[in-house]
């Protein structure tokens, strides 16, 4: 049984599916007028700029941000850690390395660092292992494109949220709004949160 978080606190974080930074791929999910709304980045437009100019605008105290926001350990402590590669929670969840995605991760950080002087706490997400923890069938989950509509039913369904369906054209779409969904379990301390604390978290 998954609980709602009060109204009052529905518009204090967003969600983020995070794209390459001119593809047009970046959706945030937000809280407006009682329902779940979502804006995407154009093809060609600078997704961070695009991110902070939003956020300045909707002013939330949390993001949850679906991209890497540290390196391995090692980079930071060699002694204690020896992987190169992946962080413990990269290993845990079969997410892809920090440094594989290179230049998205130092993008992520950059506006993480940022965004924090603004007051907004930045948090680590992974909408991929968000449908894994709701159960979501993974036939449909980044399937077909008709199945976005089926599984945001069944995730508003389960949060007892008002979805602005009608707006969810693509998968980021959807990834963003189990981004937002991190949000609502975090509020309501139901979230995970794998890996090593010294590495970097990530809430689910």
């Amino acid at each position: 049984m998954f609980f709602q978080v009060k109204k009052i606190e529905m518009e204090t974080f967003v969600g983020i599916d995070y794209g390459s930074k001119l593809a047009g791929t970046t959706v945030i999910a937000h809280y407006q007028n009682e329902m779940v709304r979502f804006r995407a980045s154009k093809h060609q437009e600078d997704a961070d700029k695009f991110i902070v100019k939003h956020l300045e605008l909707l002013k939330p105290q949390f993001v949850f941000l679906d991209a890497p926001l540290s390196l391995p350990g090692k980079y930071v402590d060699k002694e204690s850690y020896s992987d190169y590669f992946y962080r413990e929670a990269d290993r845990e969840l079969g997410a892809m390395s920090p440094m594989f995605l290179g230049g998205l991760t130092a993008r992520a950080m950059k506006l993480r660092d940022y965004l924090e002087k603004l007051e907004i706490t930045v948090f680590e997400t992974y909408p991929k292992h968000q449908a894994v923890i709701l159960e979501l069938s993974d036939s449909m989950y980044k399937g077909d494109d008709k199945h976005i509509l089926d599984l945001s039913t069944v995730v508003s369904k389960k949060f007892n949220l008002n979805v602005n369906h009608d707006q969810m054209k693509t998968w980021h779409h959807f990834d963003s709004l189990l981004a937002y969904i991190a949000g609502i379990r975090f509020l309501n301390k139901t979230h995970l949160a794998i890996g090593d604390k010294q590495e970097g978290l990530i809430i689910v």
